[in-house]
């Protein structure tokens, strides 16, 4: 569990790196404001990791990963490759060469992207179903830290030092990911043996029609990229499997792409005010509510867990409603960003474990990838339209939405319950199967 703490650590280090450091570096430095914010695309490889998935599924990195074994030799590779990313932005970047710069933090999200990938499977392949809830506490934990000490320290020590000696301390903050993943194990490799397998049956298949080159490339490409599909999609109920990753936290989506400008131009509250009260209580409740759904999850099943997750998304969602009505009252406030980032902190952890136990072992970088990807979908839809509605509706009709708009998610609990959660019969059995056909 420590691991995961350190390993999530090294996972946030790199995000406040690539925007929000970066963006105040760059407009002290000159950038004009308009492209400052442009930069934000720069973070499209967090969206798009479910492509390159497969290939760290099926792959070893050359050389490290015949010494630390596949899911380590990734690792460390990613995360050298972040410090590395790190060191060379605070080295390179320039407001005087906008397009280089951007490029340069294009390849440090890359690696960041990467890095999370391998960080998520690794936690999936290495505990047990039980231990999921606390493994992604523990992460989520570390991430919040690693982007406390690149957002906040990092922002104190440019009052003291060169920005480009920020980004130096904060490479060699990475050191940490790069012990964890010495001192640690490899995951168990039985599901990934079977899935080898499979691929060689379909190796001698593809033979006798295309050669033995292509054969192996169409044998890898059937293996990597359609097999964790078909894995989904043979399970009983996969289309409310993937329903629910995608609708189970749109209502937290709606409203936390509003929450700040409602608090400051709608109710009157000073930026400052918000600010304290989301940084101070809010942070804690966060982090309160991350726990408090690890130990519901350890301590009930998975329906259970997030059946009531989901009923408090949406009775936090209901507090802005209060808030409406009573006004720039302070204390109602400090309710509200209290009972909404608690709830947010239980449904992440719940949530981020049912997609860690609906993999299936043989493809945890893969699924995993691609579920967090669907998950997300909601969130980048609506930031864009979540203005146009609450123009449309105004802002109490818009918070009454955004709590009908999540009860589909929850709803979709009780049909889940009927094809246990959607969760595989076995890590591997889907895949011994395919292969015994295949043969």
């Amino acid at each position: 569990m420590f691991a995961m703490l350190f390993l999530g650590f090294a996972s946030g280090l790199p995000l406040a790196l690539s925007f929000q450091t970066l963006s105040l570096w760059l407009f002290e430095d000159g950038l004009d404001l308009g492209d400052v914010v442009m930069f934000s695309l720069a973070g499209l490889p967090y969206t798009l990791k479910f492509v390159w998935a497969p290939f760290i599924d099926r792959l070893s990195f050359p050389l490290l990963g015949r010494l630390l074994g596949r899911r380590r030799g990734w690792l460390l590779a990613s995360q050298l490759g972040v410090m590395a990313m790190i060191a060379i932005v605070g080295l390179m970047a320039s407001a005087q060469h906008p397009l280089f710069t951007a490029l340069l933090v294009i390849g440090l999200t890359f690696a960041s992207a990467t890095q999370d990938i391998i960080v998520d499977a690794y936690r999936i392949d290495r505990l047990e179903d039980e231990d999921q809830a606390l493994g992604a506490a523990m992460v989520i934990y570390g991430y919040r830290v690693g982007m406390l000490i690149s957002g906040g320290l990092g922002l104190i020590l440019a009052d003291l030092v060169s920005w480009t000696a920020v980004y130096i301390a904060m490479a060699a903050f990475m050191m940490i990911g790069v012990v964890t993943t010495f001192m640690n194990k490899e995951p168990d490799q039985a599901a990934k043996i079977s899935v080898d397998q499979s691929e060689l049956a379909l190796r001698k298949t593809y033979e006798s029609r295309h050669g033995s080159r292509l054969a192996a490339i169409l044998a890898w490409a059937h293996v990597a990229v359609w097999k964790p599909l078909e894995d989904i999609f043979l399970r009983n109920g996969w289309w409310a499997i993937l329903l629910t990753v995608i609708l189970y936290r749109i209502g937290n989506s709606l409203e936390s792409v509003t929450s700040n400008l409602f608090l400051v131009e709608y109710i009157g509250f000073s930026k400052t005010q918000v600010g304290v009260v989301v940084k101070g209580f809010g942070l804690v409740a966060l982090l309160l509510g991350v726990g408090a759904g690890a130990i519901l999850l350890k301590n009930t099943n998975m329906f259970n867990t997030l059946l009531i997750c989901g009923i408090l998304q949406i009775l936090s969602i209901f507090l802005f409603i209060i808030q409406a009505w009573a006004g720039a009252d302070m204390s109602v406030l400090v309710l509200t960003i209290t009972g909404e980032n608690f709830a947010t902190g239980m449904s992440s952890v719940a949530f981020v474990a049912f997609t860690s136990i609906i993999c299936n072992k043989a493809f945890s970088a893969s699924q995993f990838a691609l579920l967090s990807s669907l998950g997300a979908v909601p969130r980048t839809i609506l930031s864009s339209k979540a203005g146009v509605l609450v123009e449309m509706m105004g802002w109490i009709d818009f918070f009454a939405f955004a709590m009908v708009a999540a009860t589909p998610g929850v709803l979709l609990l009780f049909v889940l319950r009927k094809y246990n959660m959607g969760m595989p019969t076995s890590p591997d059995g889907n895949m011994k199967n395919a292969a015994l056909q295949e043969r």
